[in-house]
């Protein structure tokens, strides 16, 4: 299954909700559960990566806290609602479309890349061939930051997903419906923080784990060359 190409399809589609557009007060509150940890991390002046960064909310607010940020995403129809809101808001942040299987930056392009909550929508192999890909477009003690949730937790006692789930690649079936456009693919996989936290490790040493709601984690990656 192409996994990107259904996500982009689904997106595109759905266009910017509410919760995702940074111009409307109901995204606030993701913004707020992320930069309550993020603005400890993120320093004045660091060149700043969102991967999968939507319509930007989350590049906004690294701008806000002092941070050159830049957004990737593989569907169009938020980049480009992104780069209205950065417009309005004369703001410097820089929007790309692009795919994480495939980064186009440089070697030392950033100082920090995060990844927010969107693990769900990544394969085992594309996790670790995108954090292969950080340790050269992260700097020196540049982090990579992970919040995510954890499967385990989320599907306790839910029996039906089984019938679903394949263990072999950890890829859950799924679909999401568009009111007046139709389902979807949404193919998302199963992850738990250790499985997570092995992958990147082979690449990135872990700098710090943390629980910080009932089922949020946030992971911290430090990169040594």
């Amino acid at each position: 299954m192409d996994t990107i190409n259904a996500i982009q399809k689904l997106y595109n589609a759905s266009g910017v909700h509410p919760t995702t557009d940074p111009d409307n007060p109901k995204s606030q509150f993701v913004v707020d559960r992320y930069a309550k940890h993020l603005c400890k991390l993120v320093q004045p002046g660091m060149r700043a990566l969102d991967l999968g960064c939507n319509a930007g909310r989350c590049t906004f607010a690294m701008e806000d806290m002092g941070a050159i940020a830049t957004g990737i995403d593989c569907a169009e129809i938020p980049i480009l609602h992104a780069k209205t809101v950065a417009q309005k808001r004369k703001s410097q942040c820089q929007f790309n479309i692009g795919d994480i299987n495939s980064l186009p930056y440089r070697e030392n392009s950033f100082d920090l890349a995060l990844f927010p909550s969107n693990i769900v929508e990544v394969s085992y192999q594309t996790l670790e061939s995108m954090t292969i890909q950080l340790k050269q477009i992260l700097s020196n003690n540049g982090l990579f930051i992970v919040f995510m949730h954890d499967e385990f937790i989320k599907r306790a006692g839910d029996a039906a997903f089984l019938d679903r789930y394949d263990a072999l690649t950890g890829l859950k079936g799924g679909h999401s419906t568009i009111p007046d456009k139709g389902p979807f693919s949404y193919p998302t996989y199963f992850w738990t923080v250790a499985f997570a936290k092995y992958l990147i490790e082979k690449h990135l040493f872990c700098r710090h784990v943390e629980q910080v709601e009932e089922n949020l984690f946030l992971l911290v990656f430090w990169n040594k060359k």
